[in-house]
């Protein structure tokens, strides 16, 4: 690997960069110059990635990104999540001479089969891009499939385990902050992520309700925030559950209130590859997940697991299953495939494919 080369780490968010990609950003900087671009504060270049894909302000971004590229002269990009990807590497266009570009893909924004014209025009903006993209690395089947399939880049296309929980992430567990939504010693339920329809929280919501109804005290805390947080609101007041249903935002309480969760639920309808449902077997919870890409990879082992994406039935009866006599808390299930997408499992491969534009 040659030293001294200047990378561009690219991401949608500043939060993303620091939660994933620090011990690799770290290591980078050890024999190179790495700056970084993200939305958000203490990155080096703060660039507005809006969420909607083709809007005046990605567009507008754009513009800055391409004067950036041609001022800065960068030996290496490391792109990671979709939208940013994308963005980043159309702004290469015209450009005579370009950087080795490396796109991380932590999920494709359309599904393997099916989704329609949307999936149609995603699939082409990243055929598009095919050019100006060197190597891709993906974390789960379903992507790895699409990607070769569609031979989405000039080069090769690596499968990871994901860039790595923290190999202590266990040990800042403790109940207290859990405790405290569910004094009354309820069934609580807990998800962890963006408030956003792609999450569809408002199905875990609706599935608290039949649930209340049957009979079983449930507590459901999210955790997180987005673009949704009115809209879930405004389902929590219809659905009378202001008392059972907590949105609490942001938090640096996870590993505790995970501690204090009887079972982990999650109704996505796309994934990459669920950090937060790697947080929840690091700590043994029982799980129940939707059955979608980056989740099944995860439970591959454990399809009992798994329901239907979007079937609340489904969902109700499975969690009614273990209120009634499956395994419930922190410590009742053990995840022995989590080993591999431990940091330590996966740092030194990785670190391989992100200086491979180096060589």
């Amino acid at each position: 690997m040659k030293k001294n080369k200047r990378i561009l780490y690219a991401a949608s968010t500043a939060s993303h960069l620091q939660r994933f990609h620090m011990p690799y950003i770290e290591a980078l900087r050890a024999e190179n110059e790495v700056l970084l671009m993200a939305t958000g504060e203490g990155v080096d270049f703060p660039i507005t990635f809006d969420k909607h894909y083709f809007s005046f302000a990605n567009f507008r971004s754009l513009l800055a990104i391409r004067k950036i590229l041609k001022r800065e002269q960068f030996d290496l990009l490391i792109l990671n999540t979709t939208l940013t990807a994308f963005w980043v590497r159309a702004a290469l266009f015209g450009m005579k001479k370009r950087p080795y570009v490396l796109n991380v893909v932590h999920g494709y924004l359309f599904p393997f089969e099916g989704g329609g014209l949307r999936k149609k025009i995603l699939l082409l903006c990243e055929k598009l891009m095919r050019r100006k993209t060197d190597a891709i690395a993906v974390m789960n089947g379903e992507d790895l499939k699409t990607a070769t399939q569609n031979r989405l880049c000039k080069g090769e296309v690596y499968f990871t385990y994901g860039m790595g929980l923290p190999n202590e992430y266990a040990g800042k567990a403790s109940r207290d902050a859990g405790e405290r939504y569910a004094p009354d010693g309820g069934f609580v339920c807990t998800f962890v992520g963006e408030l956003s329809k792609r999450k569809n929280q408002k199905l875990l919501i609706q599935a608290t309700d039949v649930l209340k109804r049957r009979g079983i005290p449930m507590r459901l805390l999210l955790v997180g925030e987005g673009s949704e947080r009115e809209a879930l609101q405004e389902e929590i007041a219809r659905l009378s559950l202001e008392n059972d249903v907590f949105l609490l935002g942001h938090s640096d309480e996870v590993p505790s209130i995970l501690a204090a969760t009887d079972l982990y639920l999650s109704a996505s309808e796309s994934e990459g590859l669920p950090f937060n449902l790697m947080e929840a077997m690091s700590l043994g919870l029982p799980i129940l997940a939707s059955d979608v890409r980056g989740q099944h990879d995860l439970l591959l082992q454990k399809p009992e697991m798994l329901y239907p994406a979007g079937d609340i039935d489904a969902l109700c009866e499975a969690v009614a299953s273990i209120y009634n006599g499956g395994k419930k808390g922190s410590g009742s299930c053990e995840y022995p495939e989590l080993e591999q997408y431990k940091l330590r499992a996966v740092f030194e491969d990785n670190m391989k494919i992100l200086t491979m534009g180096l060589e």
